[in-house]
């Protein structure tokens, strides 16, 4: 078969075959698509009126659980409206305020002490309560708040009814009310009555449950023509609106198999119908929603698009019939010159000159001939290149393995200038917490115990970090185990700022705190560094101790002040380099010391393993787990 034929019949295959199956494809997935997004709108228009529904319900228990709270002492004086039982209903309903919103009456069941056993109705009265809120409000008798008891009583004798004294209609509609509210709202609304710790009885609201159920569905929007409806246990339909009856007898079917299985969702021609279980009440919430426009719009767009594609289809056809003649011309001219080129004719070329891909292959193919012997060239000068970078990235990793080998063992021996354990102290409990920012880090802390009991404590951070930084720390260490343990602290910084300066390292400096406990006194020393945090247990208050001076080997007549006081059992240090309230968010904001004080403030009360463990995880979760810019030691002191 000739190419030309062979290129005719792939174009009606690849051309007319897909666009039907194009067509008939997103006509489906269209019609499925409008299904699923509008199943999916409805089960969460469904879930929301359960929501509502549970939202009621929490507001009434609420609002019955600050009623039934009742105040100590009484708003009417002995004898009016008679007795103890009738105090506590006057009580409730000065408590009552927005109730009536919700509650249509109580029943008040009075404990047995209280006197009368019989339960008795509490109407909401919006009197009664006003009354109440007078003698309350100006704490007075009731002759003074210019309220008749007669009045009172007989405004109480409206609101507060004895169950005895209701005849059998008004019973069984009481009875009625509970069993609907039961059915519809799945509780009963009731609370123990408390005056302080004492329970006077018991409270039970009456809620119009249908019309709660009908209020809910009526919030439902209705912007597509959605039917919001609930079903109870024994089938009955509930709509807001009486016109929704009538439309969902149309969508029987689809009701009828969403509600063989509850929270199933129904497909019918023209509705679909979701439906979901209320937990707590036994409804079903549903919403029938109509689909038959936009799924008779999708038919119309799916008829029009395949026209349009066979006209299109045709067109192509005959452009096809021209274009193949060409291409098969200029295809023969590109299989002659590719067989010289295969058997060994460097010097093949192809003389198509049109400006289309066969014109585009051919120079390309022209191209080609001319550059082989370029390109076999080019080759070995690559192969020649690949081998002298392949020996220098193996040189760069041997160096790249010695200087790691070097700043490993630089950490080492750093840590090896920290204390190997924490001191165990008579007068002190310790607790350190250190995260370095490089291999080598700057910061650094040391405890130096004397032989009269006392302890000092050092936290210094050397500027930057890096083996540099390492090394001001050795250096630093050599000069303070020689007298931190019994030389007078600020001499001391003076003394070791001046041999650093000596030494001529440059621009080289380190900040340091010095804190002693000995017995009930501390005494406090730094150069350089960020102010220490002093918890007092006998006040629960916290003082910041920031003495001036600047970090040792920056100056060198450099001179530093001490602090003192009493300390007395639980009092708590918090020595701390700036690493820690510079850290840094992913927003690039910083931690602050004011945080890092609340962070102190919230934790002083545990033990000082347990805050350095919280101030840790504190700076791990501000920083997002990444690492952090500068070294961040901060060691905690308490007095035992």
């Amino acid at each position: 078969m000739r190419v030309r034929t062979q290129l005719v019949l792939a174009f009606l295959l690849l051309a007319v075959v897909p666009l039907a199956g194009i067509v008939v494809f997103s006509y489906q997935t269209s019609q499925d698509a409008i299904r699923r997004a509008v199943a999916a709108e409805s089960t969460s228009l469904a879930v929301e009126m359960g929501d509502r529904l549970d939202g009621v319900r929490e507001e009434i228990s609420q609002r019955l659980g600050r009623i039934a709270v009742l105040p100590k002492r009484s708003l009417l004086p002995g004898g009016v409206a008679g007795g103890e039982a009738i105090q506590v209903y006057t009580d409730l309903l000065s408590g009552m305020g927005a109730a009536p919103e919700l509650v249509d009456w109580f029943e008040f069941s009075p404990a047995a002490e209280a006197g009368s056993q019989e339960p008795l109705l509490i109407y909401p009265s919006a009197t009664l309560t006003k009354a109440l809120r007078r003698l309350l409000e100006r704490e007075s008798s009731l002759a003074d708040s210019g309220l008749s008891p007669e009045y009172l009583e007989s405004i109480i004798q409206q609101a507060v009814r004895g169950r005895e004294l209701l005849a059998e209609p008004e019973l069984r509609a009481v009875e009625a009310r509970g069993a609907e509210m039961e059915a519809l709202l799945g509780t009963e609304f009731t609370s123990p009555v408390l005056r302080g710790d004492d329970v006077v009885g018991e409270l039970k609201a009456f809620v119009p449950a249908m019309k709660l159920l009908l209020q809910v569905l009526a919030r439902t929007p209705r912007d597509r023509g959605e039917v919001p409806f609930a079903r109870d246990a024994d089938g009955h339909l509930y709509v807001d609106r009486p016109q929704d009856e009538r439309l969902l007898e149309e969508v029987g079917v689809a009701l009828a198999e969403a509600g063989a299985g509850s929270g199933r969702t129904a497909v019918s021609p023209d509705w679909i119908v979701v439906e979901t279980p209320d937990q707590e009440s036994g409804l079903i919430f549903g919403i029938a929603r109509p689909i038959a426009e936009p799924l008779r719009e999708i038919r119309r767009t799916a008829v029009r698009n395949l026209g349009y594609g066979l006209a299109l289809v045709a067109l192509a056809m005959a452009g096809v019939l021209w274009l193949s003649g060409r291409m098969t011309r200029n295809l023969v001219l590109l299989t002659d010159g590719a067989e010289r080129l295969a058997g060994g004719d460097l010097e093949a070329r192809v003389p198509v000159t049109s400006r289309n891909e066969f014109g585009a292959l051919a120079r390309t193919f022209n191209r080609m001939a001319a550059e082989l012997r370029e390109k076999q060239v080019r080759l070995l000068d690559e192969e020649r290149s690949r081998r002298e970078e392949e020996v220098r990235r193996r040189l760069l990793e041997a160096e790249n393995e010695r200087k790691s080998r070097e700043l490993e063992e630089a950490r080492q021996f750093q840590l090896s200038l920290l204390p190997e354990r924490l001191p165990d102290h008579p007068e002190v409990e310790v607790a350190v917490f250190m995260k370095t920012a490089a291999e080598v880090g700057g910061d650094y802390y040391d405890f130096f115990p004397s032989q009269h009991g006392a302890m000092t404590a050092v936290v210094g951070d050397a500027a930057g970090h890096g083996a540099r930084a390492g090394t001001l720390v050795t250096v630093v260490k050599g000069l303070l185990t020689a007298g931190a343990a019994e030389a007078h602290l600020a001499s001391l910084l003076t003394d070791a700022s001046r041999a650093i300066k000596r030494m001529n390292l440059g621009r080289m400096n380190m900040a340091v705190t010095l804190a002693r406990i000995h017995d009930r006194t501390v005494t406090i020393s730094a150069a350089g560094m960020p102010p220490v945090l002093l918890y007092r247990s006998q006040t629960g208050s916290i003082e910041e101790i920031l003495l001036p001076g600047t970090p040792l080997g920056g100056i060198a007549d450099a001179t530093y002040d001490q602090w003192s006081a009493e300390l007395t059992p639980g009092d708590t240090l918090l020595m701390m380099t700036d690493g820690f309230p510079e850290l840094l968010n992913r927003n690039g904001e910083v931690l602050g010391y004011q945080r890092a004080r609340s962070l102190f403030e919230e934790t002083v009360s545990r033990p000082p393993a347990r805050i350095t463990e919280v101030l840790a995880r504190a700076a791990e979760e501000w920083t997002g787990g990444e690492p952090p810019g500068d070294d961040v030691t901060f060691l905690v002191l308490r007095k035992r």
